[in-house]
């Protein structure tokens, strides 16, 4: 692999791993801000949906660490 391909992976790597911290932090705001609003089940069907996306992008990571 050249070094310039291993640079464009980090960065996806990267750009993937600030998409996960991303999402988390948007789970945590909407649970914040609206969570009393939110039925106990829907909260968990919502973090439920975001774990599973996190692991989405943990796969796709993987193919450019």
């Amino acid at each position: 692999m050249s070094v310039n391909e291993q640079e464009c992976n980090y960065r996806i790597h990267n750009e993937m791993t600030q998409i996960q911290i991303d999402l988390e932090r948007a789970l945590k705001n909407i649970l914040e801000q609206a969570g009393s609003k939110i039925k106990p089940e829907k909260q968990e069907e919502l973090k439920k949906e975001v774990e599973g996306t996190k692991q989405i992008i943990e796969r796709f990571k993987s193919r450019y660490a």
